[in-house]
């Protein structure tokens, strides 16, 4: 990973494209030259102010809302600026532009957050839990981030450490107490180290969950052709986003978009009509439709409503499992409701479509409830929290078989996997694996 160390850094850190408004961040000890030169002055602490950004030839680049983070009470750590741009791409350039002829170089991936953990503001899982906020797709990938983020994570594990640092101390004095009495020490704290484990069991458990659930589920819609399948999709986006046509087999391939619901987005698959095969083509794209149901969990027939269903699609909903059945077209069939109760709806009139929403955002699971076990973040941390759990185990086995001296360097090995896992040692082939995986601009 290419580091600028001590330099001044810059970055957009907004999305490219057009939109309202875009920011470049700029960071490192330069930012109080730039801003005399460039607004000529240095305004208030954290306070924002609007100004015209200007070129080191003088020309206004654009008039921006900035933002100057003294050091050290910034996100670095170091002096830090936030530009807020109109949200034109060309004018994003330009800036950029501007600061590299000025010696800025564009940041390396992470690299913000990076010298955030370097400058003591914020730890490395921390920093990890910034990288996963960004990218949760879930309300509980969400939660479980915000959860390191705020600290829980840390406080526990540092609880948990300083537990296993008093044990092994006790440890220590009860072996030279049962060397003189010929009796293996340690027994009797047991109980307490297994607390510990069972501690680092719950937040492992918990990040299982939280990583179980932490992309948007796909769901799989089926029926026969011209059963509504791609209108309703369009009718949930608001936009005619998939061609849709009343000759039968229009839909040949599936096409998989992401719906949004009140807890994140859903990926909805339509599909190849299932029905008797027209031509071989029409063969392959039902045969794919067959593969596709095969691997998911979730899936809709789709179903015109004012009928019974057919024997093919009670065949269907037999083959598997996780089926949940829509009645489409009720526009066209008044007075007529499901027998069955299941959800009826028209994407011509907008009937029933929020509650089919509500029910797919319910796939996305309930949010982290507090009090629950705090979460684990990330492959580094997981690994660390198994580690000290291994040694727990050899701690209590020794101290059982009354090695006691083993028991001591496990238990000591025990502590340093957890100051590893909120990255107090953190060798720099592991920052450079933890910080690879951000966006630039974090």
């Amino acid at each position: 990973m290419d580091l600028h160390e001590h330099a001044t850094i810059c970055a957009p850190a907004t999305a490219p494209g057009r939109a309202a408004l875009a920011i470049v961040r700029i960071s490192g000890p330069l930012v109080p030259m730039l801003l005399e030169r460039s607004i000529g002055r240095i305004p208030t602490a954290r306070m924002a102010i609007l100004a015209g950004w200007k070129s080191r030839e003088g020309r206004i680049l654009d008039k921006c809302l900035l933002t100057h983070f003294p050091a050290p009470r910034s996100y670095t750590g170091e002096d830090l600026l936030e530009l807020a741009l109109h949200g034109n791409p060309l004018v994003v350039h330009e800036v950029l532009q501007d600061l590299h002829a000025r010696g800025v170089p564009l940041a390396a991936p992470g690299e913000f957050t990076l010298r955030a953990v370097r400058n003591g503001r914020m730890d490395l899982a921390q920093a990890e839990s910034v990288a996963a906020l960004v990218d949760a797709e879930t309300g509980p990938a969400l939660e479980a981030a915000k959860s390191v983020l705020l600290g829980a994570m840390g406080s526990e594990v540092a609880r948990l450490r300083a537990k296993l640092v008093d044990l092994s101390a006790r440890l220590e004095i009860e072996t030279d107490f049962a060397e003189e009495e010929a009796v293996p020490g340690g027994q009797n704290l047991i109980p307490e180290l297994d607390e510990v484990a069972r501690s680092l069991d719950e937040m492992l458990a918990a990040q299982e969950r939280a990583e179980r659930n932490a992309k948007a589920p796909r769901v799989v819609l089926a029926g026969r052709p011209n059963a509504g399948k791609s209108r309703l999709v369009n009718a949930l986006l608001g936009e005619d986003r998939l061609l849709v046509s009343a000759i039968p087999g229009t839909t040949r391939d599936w096409v998989e978009v992401p719906v949004p619901t009140s807890r994140g987005p859903v990926h909805l698959c339509d599909t190849a009509g299932l029905a008797d095969a027209r031509d071989d083509l029409d063969a392959a794209a039902q045969e794919r439709t067959r593969a596709l149901l095969a691997g998911s969990a979730l899936r809709v027939l789709v179903a015109e409503a004012g009928r019974p269903l057919g024997d093919d699609e009670i065949r269907l909903l037999r083959a598997g499992t996780g089926w949940t059945v829509v009645r489409t077209k009720i526009d066209l069939h008044d007075g007529w409701s499901d027998p069955e109760g299941n959800p009826s709806l028209s994407s011509e009139r907008g009937d029933g479509l929020e509650a089919f929403r509500t029910r797919l955002a319910a796939l996305l699971g309930e949010a982290r409830e507090v009090g629950q076990s705090v979460s684990l973040v990330g492959s580094r941390q997981r690994e660390a929290a198994q580690h000290a759990r291994v040694d727990l185990d050899s701690v209590r086995a020794s101290l059982q078989d009354g090695t006691v001296e083993i028991a001591a360097w496990h238990l000591r090995q025990a502590a340093r996997a957890l100051s590893d896992l909120v990255g107090n040692v953190a060798p720099q082939e592991v920052l450079e694996r933890v910080f690879s995986s951000f966006c630039i601009g974090k």
